[in-house]
């Protein structure tokens, strides 16, 4: 439970910081903009910032004086607990969760729009100052829509504003247009009908060598044939969201014995999965990954060795076929629940007796031995099984790619940087541990053990994240980030087991302010991306796709789709299928350096096998800096040249996502390599 003193104070501390920021930036701004406060309206938010900084300061000292009882005590709110005020609030609440949207939508807070006097700057500052005052407003509502405690208001308010943008943001990818959203979003679709191309394309085609699992799970929709594109998103869709949520609650409601059995509260592991929930997405571990995960939370157990051995060598199959990254890592979660859970100690005629952790041991060694094995066992069936034997050196494609360290840190692709993104990010688990590690005697051998799992997933993580092609977000620290929050959870959960009873241990481990700061963060990073659901043209897109239908079910051959895929998967072209050299694929060998690929495509363009190539708009362009140079590099040397050199552009599209080229031979080469 939160004192309440504990909790104005802190509100106090994040609203004076909040307010200091804002007050620094507009201040910044005024100068840059050459504002005269004197003889201005900004001179009221001025006096508005300074007002709320004294008041901040006063009232953190005064709450501490014994004149502050009465005015806590009030601030209770023991009036408002009718079932119609409570009705109201919560009515309050939802509408402060529309209300910060529609705000930023509205007035299209932070960008420029044209005959407008607002500065951008300043507005997006003031809007960011105000979603704060607005969720001090959504606590009080749940506060008293719930009769929880003002630290339960707080975090169930936060929380829910961030799972609810959350999901909104990703449903907007649920859409009939046939376009790809994005580079690579409709070749997802492509690699997922191949566990099907028999029925699709009347013959069969090699698997996917790249996240083999995940076109699996992506896969299941195309046994309902009559499914169209946009079933399919939504599907997608799902398995975000349901994946992420299945295994943030499967890692919070374990029936397992806690030394405090106040933390089994229900709404506070809610609270908690809820948390989990927003962290995987906003490190953003792949649905495809996440049973490695749930399967040995689910199914590991100091008391059920053998059942805990067969639960990591099922998860380090599904690894095998995953990420080669990901092959040790059902081994580390459940060597780090027997590390966490291991027996201390056993009451022996009235007296505790230490145990010694030396049986788990044997237990432990399995794990990494079998898991291992299983992994590479796996991996190695999968590649003549999936019919990827002639092109075994795509499974190594990540080992002869080149690594781009500056991308640990803030660039143009991504502004924070892997390195400080992650920190951010974990920031409130790492306080958390480093704590758990002085007040959880689990002993000097085993948080070492710990400790060094994290710290070889979190360089294994950053050493993926630098590979060209990544760097780009956070999603390839989720190895480092799926232990770090099995283990975050067993502590905040009061699972690890100490050396107890010598050595109790004070639930929760995770000092008030620390809390308060991991609820804010998700909320915080969600808001700078919130945006309005795109309006696509379907009308525009129609136009397009109808031009493109005509040109390539007039063609006088075979037509290769590189890009846009997903056309010939859904039926909406009319064209026999050509599996090789999608995008996605051969970048990858682009990038990898794949020759013998890289040399049969070349020789195929040069034999003009394909009458048609329907693919993005080519160019020769050549970056120095900017986002994704290296990769526009890649292509634009390795790839582009050769399409341009034996075929030509005749016909652009341009259906809002990016430009579509259909390409014809080359009556005689142009300027080739």
């Amino acid at each position: 439970m939160i004192p309440p003193k504990t909790f104005w104070q802190t509100s106090l501390i994040f609203t004076f910081l909040a307010t200091l920021a804002a007050l620094t930036a507009s201040v910044l701004r005024w100068n840059e903009i050459g504002v005269i406060l004197t003889r201005s309206v900004w001179s009221v938010a001025l006096m508005l910032y300074l007002l709320t900084l004294a008041a901040c300061l006063f009232l953190f000292f005064w709450i501490k004086t014994p004149a502050a009882e009465k005015i806590l005590a009030a601030l209770e709110l023991p009036g408002l607990q009718s079932a119609a005020r409570r009705g109201l609030a919560g009515g309050l609440f939802a509408g402060i969760l529309l209300l910060i949207p529609w705000l930023k939508f509205t007035y299209r807070v932070g960008e420029v729009v044209k005959k407008s006097t607002q500065d951008p700057t300043l507005t997006l500052i003031l809007f960011y100052f105000g979603v704060w005052w607005l969720v001090l407003l959504a606590a009080t509502a749940l506060k008293v829509a719930l009769k929880t405690s003002w630290a339960g208001g707080f975090a169930a308010a936060l929380l829910t504003l961030a799972v609810f943008y959350e999901i909104y943001q990703r449903f907007q990818a649920v859409t009939p247009y046939p376009f790809s959203l994005g580079w690579s979003e409709g070749s997802r679709y492509f690699y997922a009908s191949l566990w099907f191309s028999q029925a699709y394309y009347g013959q069969s085609f090699p698997l996917s060598s790249l996240h083999p699992t995940r076109y699996f799970l992506q896969s299941l929709p195309f046994l309902f044939p009559t499914l169209g594109l946009e079933a399919h998103r939504f599907w997608q869709f799902s398995l975000w969201v349901g994946t992420s949520a299945v295994t943030a609650l499967a890692l919070v409601f374990q029936r397992r014995e806690t030394p405090d059995s106040k933390n089994s509260q229900f709404w506070r592991k809610g609270l908690l999965a809820a948390w989990f929930f927003l962290f995987f997405l906003r490190v953003g571990i792949y649905y495809h990954l996440l049973p490695m995960i749930l399967i040995p939370v689910l199914f590991v157990s100091t008391k059920h060795p053998r059942r805990s051995l067969a639960a990591v060598i099922f998860a380090s199959l599904w690894a095998g076929v995953s990420r080669v990254n990901w092959f040790p890592v059902p081994a580390m979660l459940a060597a780090a629940i027997y590390l966490l859970e291991g027996e201390a100690w056993q009451a022996v005629s009235g007296q505790w007796k230490k145990l010694p952790f030396s049986p788990h041991l044997l237990s432990l060694f399995s794990f990494f031995f079998f898991g291992l094995l299983a992994a590479l066992t796996a991996q190695a069936a999968y590649i003549p099984l999936s019919g990827n034997a002639a092109n075994a050196g795509a499974f190594a494609s990540s080992f002869s790619s080149d690594l781009l360290w500056y991308r640990l840190w803030p660039n143009d692709l991504f502004a924070l940087g892997i390195v400080p993104g992650i920190l951010l990010v974990s920031a409130p688990l790492l306080v958390t541990l480093a704590l758990a590690t002085r007040r959880v005697a689990l002993g000097f051998w085993r948080w070492a053990a710990i400790w060094g799992m994290l710290a070889v997933l979190f360089a294994g993580s950053l050493v993926v994240s630098v590979k060209i092609g990544g760097g780009g977000d956070l999603h390839n620290m989720d190895a480092f980030a799926a232990l770090f929050s099995l283990v975050g959870a067993w502590v905040i959960g009061g699972r690890a087991n100490p050396f107890y009873p010598l050595h109790p241990v004070t639930y929760p481990v995770t000092p008030w302010p620390v809390t308060a700061f991991a609820l804010i963060l998700p909320l915080g990073l969600l808001l700078p991306s919130l945006a309005p659901r795109e309006n696509f043209d379907l009308k525009w897109a129609g136009q397009n796709l109808a031009q493109l239908k005509s040109a390539v079910e007039n063609a006088p051959g075979p037509v290769l789709f590189i890009n846009e895929r997903q056309l010939v998967a859904f039926g909406l072209v009319n064209v026999p299928m050509s599996a090789e050299y999608e995008a996605v694929t051969l970048m990858e060998m682009a990038m990898s350096g794949n020759n013998p690929y890289l040399n049969r495509f070349y020789s195929d363009l040069r034999a003009h096998r394909f009458a048609l190539i329907v693919a993005g708009k080519q160019n020769l362009g050549v970056k120095d800096d900017g986002a994704f140079a290296e990769e526009n590099n890649v292509w634009n040397t390795r790839v582009a040249p050769y399409i341009l050199c034996y075929y030509e552009p005749t016909l652009t599209l341009e259906p809002g996502q990016g430009k579509i080229q259909v390409f014809v031979p080359r009556l005689s080469p142009g300027v080739c390599p």
